[in-house]
């Protein structure tokens, strides 16, 4: 047995500004052993990068730091169609190069960028955040590469193992401040959308002139570029959703669908939450409310977004504590319903109780989208996340129960006893709030700020009923780094039943944990699942389509009476892209019962599960009239 601290809350709470401030006490729990084992083999098997950190004009030097936070992601897909899973790796730095580790098959990866032509995307700009997406169905992963002050850049995967760049043809180089992109079929026509999260707005005042400029951060024409408030700041980018033509070319559609806002948005989560089969939109904003968009696809045609709002007439589903990093959305408590979990801010060291929220879905009639989420992360143990960034749901032990993953880290400075959080609370203390202009920023220098963080392996273990109940257990498992983590990109990459883990590490090397778990007694069963964008289906006068890369798609597995569900949406997460093949932990048992696939279409296929799908395999699916 081993024995594992936690944190509980007493009433009191001190009004600090940005934050609230629990006072706390340690409570030791004792739970079993969980023979749940990473190890980092980055070096020894070839798959090594060490991040190139954003350097922005002079005139931001005394927040650096600060603004050069960002841009380490990972994405995860198998680019070659070999059946191995692939990992694109960003970097940020001026001229360095982003890199493509291509699987070999024999435990080992190497780096085909340069030969592939994807790797040469940071001589304007910074890049972000990349998505793999097979936009045009043709059965290969194209590759979208997001990017700070310079053009976005689209590449077209020509089946050969190399790519083309087709940014013009299809209209996806857009201007901007991209922090994450995710793909998803807003309107079921089978062709993938596109939407990309922007954080610092296009344009900015000019002081002298007045007139609205490009807000270039290299060469910037104010320094009044950061966020109004640290609560309800609506001065930042536009995000953008990319309706997909079918031509080979995309239309920004976020006006006409009511995606109007201008928040700080860090990322953006797609998935059918109230399961009337549209998919719907979570935005994690930074400095101001989260927003929740429910489409309205099964009352008008065509769909749009409509904001959910409480009775006040606040943006989304609770009190969210303005600093959203992460989504990702999975059905964490087995009853059918996805649920959403969102990284924020707990720091201890700064009297911080924001923490990170897990939102359980429930159904409720009277609640917009007919579904009411409470937050449940502090109860059930996976609040603590520290200054959080990229969090993903995963069945990393095989048990059937879902666990969640988070790294975190702001920024390492070598004065650990001098930190800057409590200078940069006086300066909004002094501000009033508003610290827009980057000059009334204290400098940061060699301050820490949460740097030297461990990351955290929120652990389910079995519980009563419906209750659920989650261990911190990273260190133990041996997850031991202490970078400052960005992206995550899950993926089984040597085909032996259980998930590892890459981790983009901002300005420090990567990881790539792979999991070395005792499961023995675990099984396990996977799924691809691929839609057939030919075959229409007429629902009331309208046609329904698939992908090929079946976004959207939901399959259900039924072992010994207990539902799974997994939505095809591993585009969720902070600068992260998981693997597409949709994985199931069965724990003892050595069946499955049945297995209902339903598609975007609105076609549903079941198939008796112990006949057609062995275990501890992984399965293509194949969408079929």
């Amino acid at each position: 047995m081993k024995k594992v601290k936690s944190y509980l809350p007493i009433a009191m709470m001190l009004s600090i500004l940005l934050i609230g401030s629990w006072m706390v006490k340690p409570v030791d729990l004792v739970v079993p052993d969980l023979n749940i084992r990473f190890n980092d083999v980055s070096a020894d098997v070839a798959c090594v990068n060490v991040h190139s950190k954003v350097q922005l004009a002079s005139e931001f030097d005394n927040i650096m730091p600060w603004l050069s936070s960002v841009g380490a992601a990972a994405a995860a897909a198998d680019f070659d169609n070999d059946g191995l899973q692939d990992f694109y790796v960003t970097n940020s730095g001026r001229d360095s190069f982003n890199r493509l580790f291509r699987n070999r098959g024999d435990g080992r990866f190497e780096d085909v960028a340069a030969i592939a032509g994807v790797h040469d995307c940071n001589r304007q700009g910074a890049s972000m955040d990349a998505l793999f997406v097979d936009y045009d169905n043709d059965g290969d992963q194209d590759l979208y590469v997001v990017k700070w002050a310079a053009p976005n850049i689209f590449f077209e995967n020509n089946g050969d193992g190399s790519f083309s760049d087709a940014t013009e043809q299809t209209g996806l180089g857009y201007w901007g401040y991209a922090n994450g992109v995710v793909a998803f079929d807003y309107n079921r026509d089978g062709l993938p959308d596109i939407m990309i999260a922007n954080y610092f707005a296009e344009k900015v005042r000019d002081a002298s002139t007045g007139q609205m400029l490009r807000n270039d951060l290299w060469n910037p024409v104010s320094t009044e570029v950061m966020h109004s408030t640290f609560t309800h700041a609506d001065n930042g980018g536009r995000n953008i959703l990319y309706h997909n033509n079918g031509d080979g070319s995309f239309r920004d559609v976020s006006l006409d669908v009511g995606l109007g806002h201008t928040g700080w948005s860090l990322d953006i989560g797609s998935g059918d939450l109230n399961n009337d089969g549209w998919p719907d939109l979570y935005i994690a904003n930074d400095f101001g409310a989260d927003e929740l968009y429910f489409n309205t696809g099964a009352t008008e045609f065509p769909p749009r977004f409509k904001m959910a709002v409480d009775g006040d007439g606040h943006p989304g589903i609770g009190n969210d504590w303005w600093k959203g990093m992460n989504v990702d959305i999975a059905d964490v408590n087995a009853d059918g319903r996805l649920d959403i979990y969102v990284t924020n801010i707990l720091a201890r060291r700064y009297k911080t109780d924001e923490g990170n929220m897990l939102w359980l879905n429930s159904p409720d009639a009277a609640m917009p989208g007919n579904s009411k989420f409470n937050n449940i992360s502090e109860d059930v143990g996976t609040y603590d996340g520290g200054w959080g960034w990229a969090g993903k749901f995963c069945d990393f032990n095989n048990d059937g129960l879902m666990d969640i993953f988070t790294v975190n880290g702001f920024a390492t400075g070598t004065d650990r006893d001098n930190t800057y959080w409590f200078a940069l609370q006086e300066m909004v203390t002094q501000t009033k709030n508003n610290a827009s202009d980057t000059r009334v920023w204290p400098p940061m220098g060699d301050r820490d700020l949460s740097g030297h963080e461990p990351n955290r392996l929120f652990i389910q273990l079995p519980g009563t009923g419906k209750d659920l109940n989650f261990v911190e257990y990273a260190l133990s498992s041996g997850i031991t780094d202490l970078y400052n983590g960005r992206g995550i990109a899950l993926a089984d990459y040597d085909n032996d039943g259980d998930i590892d883990m890459y981790l983009a590490n901002q300005d420090a090397p990567n990881c790539l944990y792979k999991n070395e778990s005792d499961l023995q007694h675990s099984n396990w069963i996977g799924f691809e699942l691929r839609g057939n964008p030919d075959a229409a289906l007429q629902i009331n006068g309208q046609s329904f389509r698939s992908s090929r890369d079946a976004l959207g798609a939901r399959i259900e597995i039924f072992t010994a009476g207990v539902l799974q569900v997994r939505e095809q949406n591993t585009v969720n997460g902070f600068a992260s892209q998981s693997e597409r093949r949709l994985h199931f932990g069965l724990g003892a048992r050595s069946a499955i019962d049945s297995v209902v696939v339903k598609w975007p279409s609105g076609r549903v296929a079941s198939f008796a599960g112990a006949d057609a799908f062995a275990i501890n395999k992984y399965h293509t699916i194949e969408e079929s009239l």
